[in-house]
């Protein structure tokens, strides 16, 4: 007897246009199992779109569970997939677990045969083909739509109400976003004082809805499309005078200059690590000194929480990058020294051998599977004693698996070399490109190295 899964799925918009429903699908293939002897259990995705598979939780659940089932089995092919990409990682997923897939009412789609499976990669690619041309066909009605002045999006913009599918400027609102632009110029482009205005002006918005607000062009009536590079006149309303808000742009241009001068080359740049967050840490440039220095600095210390004044991490202090470079020079040899006793004595206590266990709990998963299906246990017991087979065969193997001796060899070859005087021949390229090569990560927190990780 087999033993499938029945998976069902309709999206919001089908339902709506075409009176599709999931009852109609369940009723069609349960009546399909009886006649041909099937045991069977459902999966359903209800008002999700076929176009992507990472939302459908009954469909990824499916897939999880493909190695106890004979057969996946759906009314038509679009039920699945119209993704060519998902299809066919759905339909590997189930050639690894022995398990095919059909369609009731496509006789063509039958994964059992070859025949059933080429036609199977053709009706996926022509569904695919047709939801680029819908996409096309939206895009055409968008744009027919803004060159009539209408919105294409029910999402409402800070500053407007949509009225009669127009942009129609929200007065109070708007004069909020002025008052904010002229707040930001008297404040001479200080980003703390306007924040601490922001919060007390815009309830529960955060520091990246103040840089959006300053930025938007559509207050000046140029409509930026979403992702592009292209501006729409005479769509949406403006709000204020484009001398104010070239003014704001030139203020946040020279603090972008402010904090971006970065002619000094970085040593560490992409392997300094915030200890508290663990967030890659910053490159900041020093614009105190006469003699431009780098600095290291968690992004995460300088932004802070929505509508609030605090910070999303509490580890402030900055590192200098000579400072780091001290370091390393100093301690290079230990650090790698304990770093290979560490990592060697965890090798030797994930070792452990359990092949035996996990051949047992593997049989006793199948046996299990053909009680049920001959009857002799319920589903109820079936799921119960599957999902605590599963757990213990999961434990076992995480516990047997033998972490191969990791090669120290780089490290210890960094103990053995003269660093000090290796290192005062090198360009500045060359000890970057040096420590790249054997450091991964340099956990820092307080201004003070943590730890030190290697490749």
């Amino acid at each position: 007897m087999k033993y499938v899964a029945c998976y069902c799925r309709v999206s919001t918009d089908e339902q709506v246009k075409y009176g599709f429903s999931i009852q109609a699908q369940k009723d069609a293939l349960e009546k399909f199992c009886k006649e041909n002897g099937y045991k069977y259990e459902f999966y359903v995705d209800e008002g999700i779109s076929a176009s992507s598979m990472k939302k459908r939780k009954a469909l990824n659940e499916m897939l999880n569970k493909a190695n106890i089932f004979d057969m996946i089995l759906f009314t038509k092919l679009d039920r699945l997939s119209r993704n060519v990409l998902d299809a066919n990682n759905i339909n590997k997923t189930l050639q690894d677990n022995n398990c095919t897939m059909k369609a009731i009412d496509e006789d063509d789609i039958d994964t059992s045969t070859a025949d059933g499976t080429f036609i199977f990669n053709l009706k996926v690619s022509l569904a695919q083909r047709e939801i680029g041309k819908t996409s096309e066909r939206i895009n055409f009605v968008f744009q027919n739509k803004r060159e009539k002045g209408e919105v294409t999006s029910g999402t409402k913009k800070y500053g407007y109400d949509i009225v009669d599918k127009h942009y129609q400027i929200n007065q109070s609102e708007a004069q909020n976003i002025v008052n904010l632009y002229k707040y930001f110029i008297s404040a001479n482009g200080n980003v703390k004082e306007t924040y601490e205005y922001f919060i007390q002006h815009f309830n529960g918005k955060g520091q990246d809805c103040l840089y959006k607000y300053l930025r938007d062009t559509s207050y000046i009536g140029k409509y930026k499309l979403y992702r592009k590079d292209t501006y729409i006149d005479n769509y949406i309303p403006r709000i204020m005078k484009n001398e104010l808000f070239n003014s704001v742009q030139n203020l946040l241009k020279k603090g972008e200059n402010k904090s971006s001068r970065t002619k000094v080359p970085s040593l560490f740049a992409g392997i300094i690590q915030c200890n508290v967050c663990k967030i890659r840490m910053c490159r900041k440039q020093d614009a105190r000194s006469k003699i431009l220095k780098m600095r290291y600095v968690c992004d995460n210390a300088t932004r802070r929480k929505a509508g609030s004044m605090e910070y999303k991490c509490t580890n402030h202090k900055t590192i200098k990058e000579e400072e780091i470079e001290k370091y390393l020079l100093d301690n290079i040899k230990q650090e790698a020294q304990n770093y290979i006793a560490e990592n060697s004595v965890e090798a030797k206590i994930q070792t452990k051998d359990n092949s035996k266990e996990i051949k047992q709990i593997e049989k006793k998963i199948s046996k299990l599977k053909d009680l049920y299906l001959d009857d002799l246990i319920d589903k109820e017991t079936y799921k119960t004693d599957y999902t605590n087979l599963n757990k213990k065969l999961k434990d076992l193997k995480s516990e047997s698996t033998v972490s191969k001796q990791k090669d120290f060899s780089n490290v210890e070859h960094v103990i053995n070399l003269d660093i000090v005087k290796i290192y005062s021949l090198l360009t500045v390229d060359e000890k970057r490109t040096f420590w790249l090569n054997i450091i991964d990560k340099i956990f820092v927190e307080d201004g003070k190295i943590k730890e030190v990780t290697f490749l």
